[in-house]
């Protein structure tokens, strides 16, 4: 890497921004408060019989809820765009900052807060997708799309890890729906406890 590419790359880091609590673009500032990570406790019914009280839930986001990335063998043209639009993500890729999925990420917390009464899709990695309803400004029938996984950390508590977030782009070949059966779903508190529990989670069987 050469000074300059350097110099350019400098405190672009996503958890550099975080810790500024803000993204300066095109003259204009962008709070990320909303973003950094934060605890959000839940009662699930029938874990008090085992002395578990309340759950812990650790939530983190990533640079993704707020950015895009290069196309497969295209590099983003920060010369053209502006270089202020630059946000390097946890695994060293250069992403361009997105007032659209920025505008979309407010709701997030929100989102998250309310993980254990949602309806969790099973993606076929390791992740899973909760889905948020019409957006104004978006057409009919398109979805938020909520992806994240959990990690235990204790019989008490979870670390949500937010990977991405963001509505498709139904014009762009690349964006089609995933093909997701609606049957291979999982409540979020069930999710939850079956984390906690160390338990296997299985696709439900369409009977």
């Amino acid at each position: 890497m050469n000074y300059f590419m350097g110099q350019m790359m400098k405190g672009k880091g996503w958890k550099e921004h975080l810790a500024r609590g803000r993204f300066d673009v095109g003259g204009a500032t962008w709070s990320l408060l909303h973003l950094r990570s934060s605890s959000h406790q839940i009662v699930i019914p029938g874990l008090a019989v085992q002395g578990v009280q309340a759950v812990t839930l650790a939530i983190e986001y990533s640079s993704h809820c707020v950015s895009y990335g290069p196309k497969q063998g295209v590099e983003l043209d920060f010369d053209e765009m502006g270089h202020d639009h630059l946000l390097i993500d946890h695994r060293g890729v250069c992403r361009a900052f997105c007032p659209r999925r920025y505008t979309l990420s407010i709701q997030l917390p929100s989102i998250m807060a309310s993980l254990a009464d949602r309806q969790c899709l099973f993606t076929g990695h390791s992740n899973w997708l909760t889905l948020e309803g019409y957006q104004l400004g978006y057409p009919e029938g398109s979805h938020y799309e909520v992806y994240f996984n959990l990690r235990r950390e204790s019989a008490r508590s979870l670390r949500v890890h937010v990977e991405s977030a963001y509505i498709r782009d139904p014009d762009h070949p690349s964006s089609r729906p995933m093909r997701l059966k609606r049957h291979e779903k999982i409540k979020g508190w069930l999710l939850i406890v079956k984390k906690l529990r160390g338990e296997p989670i299985r696709r439900p069987v369409r009977r």
